[in-house]
């Protein structure tokens, strides 16, 4: 009787009259550092810090699955099954990008590269790997500047018109670069980001690509250096990609760096990595499919959400930053939603998503949307959202040392259950290193 009460007064705290509607951000799509530190650490046998650990990076680093868009469209999957407690629901919303246009748009590129005494030895060898990775995918007619700072700062490269992939001066200067000296991070952005403006062109691609292990701190003439340049042009900007390398990385500092500039943030824990995220996933660190994305989730007046495990959610779309999605790519939202009460609950009852955002260039204003019940997506079996629950497992897993154990073992479960014919390469990853986590933990 009295959880019934419970119950009614919860419902009654609502306004049955307005349906529940809730803004959503999972960080831009292409910031994807946290599993790759993860992995680093795990393969090194030490526990993750649990700050490092963002759940819907993981979301963005590994591919749940969903189908390419139309081009210049946005596609809409929503799934819903029931959740692991009762009353409770595992609702997840896929929205998708098209493949990146062949050929891509012409790039102005600025490498602003650590060579400071830090970064010597592994450091300075991934390093190289991501400048030489980028350069393989280079087109006639980009143009690339560079330049290295410690203490002071060197311009390598001014406004080069690239010949081609594997340009042979952006190759050779890769190839000779060297650690030594302090470390002057302010000092190296203003100088990158004067050469990146001096070539700025709102019809192509421009990318600032920080490479450093972090150590420095960040202050408030950084970010509004990284922050004013992303804003150039009313936003079709100079996005910052960061590029984080080197066993004691400043994630603090990377991840805040790239935020106000919009922009990846990768980690490169191995030379492979760097060919991966600068070769095969070239467009998906560097481009923009669609900018400003604003996704809106409407249920019926009586669910709540319980977990949430994109970066933010609420009912006040002003407080929720739109975020950018690259081509190949997809957001996804994945949440643990529930009714005030369960006899509330009515499969016929609406649930819609509106997804906002702008082109690329031009900034036309673009809008879709997805509308089915309850009902529809309960009796629809989920194609997408065993990955994804077996992803977020085993990432909060890591979160909680004292109950690690237990829950790395759940999400063993979830990833073998989600790839029963073990061809899915990043299941049998995670899998493995839950294997090692399960020897740490």
């Amino acid at each position: 009787v009295e959880a019934d009460a419970g119950d009614a007064d919860l419902c009654a705290a609502l306004d049955a009259t307005k349906g529940a509607v809730f803004y959503l951000s999972s960080d831009d799509s292409n910031s994807m550092a946290s599993p790759a530190i993860a992995r680093r650490l795990l393969n090194s046998g030490q526990q993750v810090p649990a700050y490092i650990l963002r759940t819907y990076e993981f979301l963005n680093y590994y591919n749940v699955g969903y189908p390419a868009a139309d081009a210049g469209k946005l596609s809409i999957v929503s799934e819903l099954a029931a959740g692991d407690t009762a009353g409770s629901y595992d609702l997840q919303i896929g929205v998708a990008s098209p493949a990146a246009t062949k050929p891509r748009r012409p790039m102005v590129l600025t490498f602003v590269l650590d060579t400071s005494g830090s970064m010597g030895g592994e450091p300075i060898e991934l390093q190289r790997d991501a400048v030489l990775a980028i350069a393989g995918q280079l087109r006639t007619g980009d143009i690339v500047s560079m330049v290295t700072w410690n203490t002071a700062q060197q311009v390598m490269l001014d406004s080069h018109l690239a010949t081609g992939p594997g340009d042979a001066k952006v190759v050779a200067l890769a190839k000779g670069l060297s650690a030594s000296g302090g470390t002057d991070l302010h000092g190296g952005l203003s100088k990158g980001y004067a050469l990146a403006q001096k070539s700025f062109d709102p019809s192509k691609l421009n990318r600032v690509v920080l490479i450093s292990d972090g150590m420095a701190n960040v202050g408030i003439t950084q970010e509004k250096i990284i922050g004013d340049g992303a804003a150039l042009n009313d936003g079709d900007g100079i996005y910052l990609v960061g590029v984080g390398v080197g066993a004691g990385v400043n994630d603090t500092l990377m991840n805040t760096v790239t935020d106000a500039g919009r922009g990846a943030y990768v980690y490169l824990d191995a030379a492979g990595e760097a060919k991966k995220m600068f070769g095969k996933r070239f467009d998906e660190t560097m481009d923009i499919a669609a900018r400003s994305v604003g996704v809106e989730l409407r249920l019926p007046w009586y669910m709540g959400i319980q977990k949430f495990y994109g970066e933010e959610y609420s009912t006040n779309p002003e407080v929720i930053e739109p975020q950018h999605l690259a081509p190949d790519d997809a957001m996804v939202f994945n949440q643990v939603v529930a009714p005030c009460a369960a006899s509330a609950f009515d499969g016929s009852d609406p649930v819609e998503v509106v997804v906002r955002w702008q082109l690329p260039t031009g900034h036309a204003k673009q809008e879709t949307s997805a509308k089915t019940t309850l009902g529809a997506l309960l009796g629809t079996p989920p194609k997408y959202l065993g990955k994804a629950k077996a992803i977020i497992a085993y990432a909060e897993a890591l979160k909680k040392p004292a109950t690690a154990a237990q829950e790395l073992g759940k999400a063993k479960q979830l990833a073998s259950a989600a790839n029963p014919s073990g061809t899915d390469p990043e299941l049998n990853e995670i899998a493995a290193l839950i294997d090692k986590a399960l020897k740490i933990y």
